[in-house]
């Protein structure tokens, strides 16, 4: 794609693209930067000397996906919000300092997991949609999450025993 073909579909594709995406998602601004976004990883393809055969199929594709992508992420934003508002600790305590160490010692997704499963409440099928997996793949996430936790956690408990006898001698 070359800056001439580039300008023409802006010209001739772009709006009928942003309009059909604001369709599924109920808000233009959104819609335009999926839209945007698309053409730019579009033309970073072609810069990279992939071919797209039907250009506005492509970034109608691509800009879906990513409009899904952001109504997911505001979902659970949405759903979180309540449990982060309803009791914000005035000081966080040893145990959740804790947690939230051993959350982000964890990989991407087993951290995804665990915190939508335990912290937002959403069940396994909910966590499969939302991250585009299967059943199995979440529980399994699952399962390593709550080992590593586990581990984690009870490494925080020995180091912190070891440290109060040491204090005490």
């Amino acid at each position: 794609m070359d800056e001439v073909e580039l300008r023409e579909f802006l010209h001739e594709r772009y709006p009928r693209l942003v309009g059909a995406v604001a369709l599924v998602t109920g808000d233009v601004a959104s819609a335009e930067d999926a839209v945007q976004e698309a053409i730019v990883r579009a033309w970073e393809r072609t810069e990279r000397g992939e071919q797209i055969v039907a250009l506005d199929r492509w970034v109608a594709a691509v800009a879906m996906n990513l409009s899904r992508s952001r109504l997911r992420r505001l979902r659970v934003e949405r759903l979180a919000r309540p449990k982060l508002v309803a009791t914000p600790p005035a000081q966080p305590s040893a145990d959740r300092i804790d947690l939230a160490r051993a959350l982000a010692d964890l990989p991407r997704r087993q951290r995804e997991v665990a915190v939508l499963r335990y912290l937002v409440d959403l069940s396994t099928e909910e966590i499969a949609e939302q991250m585009r997996t299967s059943e199995g793949t979440v529980k399994s996430q699952l399962f390593k999450a709550r080992a590593h936790l586990a581990e984690s956690l009870s490494l925080v408990e020995d180091t912190d025993e070891e440290n109060s006898h040491a204090e005490h001698r």
